[in-house]
């Protein structure tokens, strides 16, 4: 089966660069539209592959239409690269190609995503120039690239603006503008909104509620979040996933541990089923609310339910080891993670670099740090600035110091976490060894 698709994918191919390899011919080629579509659609484009259809389309004559266009720009736009759309979008320009409402469309997505969403009006400009008119989908696109760059009061005109000049909102344009004042911190606006919602024609969803409950659960702010949370069941609305996480998040914080778990276990007694994330959020609030002992339940529980606990989860759990003098325990952790194909990170090193440093450890650590420089992850400022005060807290000053030129030396970039270490050694450092710091701390601190 796998033989025969290939097999009809290279036809496909062949039929397109006979074409292509005479752009020059005034016959036009179904083939090569066809094709182009289909990869589009297929989900499996490359952007490599993409740039190439997109230059032998544009030397094409006649011209293919600007449906086939589109159609590539979009499929760019979702590999997320923005300016080679809007690059792509001046050659067509250059050679007098008319865009459409969607071709202005996507363009006006790649503006807002890299954060210039000033052009993106510009381009409505153009969308009237040209003969058309916007459509809501561009305006949700806009109050959605005014959030990205934190103009909420713009967005918030905008949205007024848009019925003004006769247009509907759709729930796209409620959920964008929610999820935008609530990220934002205008979580105030963004209940007024739905309860302008609830009293139209749009109906809030289980995302613009859970969107509420999350930002209401980072202000820990529960009991508004509560109210919201039972009202949308009052209304019929099965709470997700993310919904249930905000709260298991919010409440730990405020360290309602005991509540955190009843929603919880409700997610396992009915539906949706607790994922991996919402397994970390619990985990780590367990353990911030001393309740080791359950975590680690929580933790075993997790793989014998079949639950794949990522990086997080382990990070979460070493560190915790870590912080409970269980050191041993961590440490065979740590060690067990080439059997589960797991690959530590930066975060992961760093802990356990800590733990050994606070045991007195020292050439564990130097050892972790060797293994970091040599075959990854790198190393960033936190890793150096436990090293530096692990050194100097075990009176190994001059490997402290040994370390600080290591970091000029590769060019690391010094911040105020490593600045900090290096004051501490100046105004500690015992009589007689302030020499060896001058002409290094010339170099280390800011002027």
């Amino acid at each position: 089966m796998m033989k025969k698709k290939m097999k009809m994918m290279i036809s496909q191919l062949h039929k397109v660069n006979i074409y292509t390899s005479s752009f020059h011919s005034h016959h036009s080629n179904p083939h090569f539209n066809f094709f182009v579509r289909d990869r589009c659609k297929s989900g499996n484009l490359g952007i490599e592959e993409a740039m190439g259809l997109f230059d032998n389309a544009i030397q094409m004559r006649p011209l293919p239409s600007i449906l086939l266009f589109t159609q590539l720009l979009g499929a760019i736009c979702k590999l997320r690269q923005y300016s080679t759309v809007i690059t792509m979008f001046k050659a067509m320009d250059s050679q007098g190609i008319k865009a459409n409402t969607v071709t202005f469309g996507t363009l006006i997505n790649c503006f807002c995503h890299i954060g210039k969403v000033v052009f993106g009006f510009a381009v409505v400009g153009n969308i009237f120039k040209s003969g058309f008119e916007p459509n809501i989908v561009i305006f949700n696109t806009l109050l959605k690239g005014l959030f990205k760059e934190n103009r909420g009061k713009d967005a918030i005109l905008l949205f007024y603006k848009i019925t003004e000049i006769g247009y509907t909102y759709n729930v796209v344009t409620y959920g964008t503008m929610v999820d935008g004042l609530c990220k934002t911190g205008n979580v105030d606006q963004a209940i007024k909104l739905l309860n302008d919602m609830e009293k139209g024609n749009f109906k809030p969803n289980v995302l613009i509620y859970s969107a509420i409950i999350d930002r209401l659960c980072k202000a820990k702010k529960l009991y508004e979040a509560m109210q919201i949370f039972e009202d949308m069941c009052s209304k019929g609305l099965t709470p997700n996933v993310i919904t249930y996480t905000s709260l298991i998040d919010g409440l730990c914080k405020v360290g309602r541990v005991a509540a955190a778990q009843e929603f919880f276990m409700e997610m396992q007694a009915r539906r949706p089923s607790p994922n991996v994330y919402t397994c970390n959020v619990l985990l780590d609030g367990l353990f911030t609310n001393g309740c080791y002992e359950e975590a680690m339940r929580l933790f075993e529980k997790m793989d014998n339910d079949g639950l794949e606990a990522d990086i997080v989860t382990y990070n979460t759990v070493i560190d915790n080891m870590c912080k409970s003098n269980n050191l041993d325990e961590a440490k065979k952790l740590f060690d067990s993670f080439p059997s589960k194909e797991l690959k530590p990170n930066t975060w992961t090193f760093n802990i356990m670099i800590q733990g050994f440093m606070k045991e007195g450890l020292l050439q564990e650590s130097e050892n972790l740090l060797t293994e970091m420089l040599d075959k990854g992850p790198t190393p960033n400022n936190v890793t150096y600035s436990i090293m530096i005060r692990g050194f100097f807290q075990n009176n190994e000053i001059d490997k402290a110091v040994q370390l600080l030129n290591d970091m000029v030396d590769r060019n690391f970039p010094i911040n105020a976490t490593n600045t900090s270490s290096v004051k501490d050694l100046l105004a500690l450092v015992a009589d007689g060894l302030e020499g060896k710091f001058i002409g290094l701390v010339d170099k280390v601190l800011p002027k």
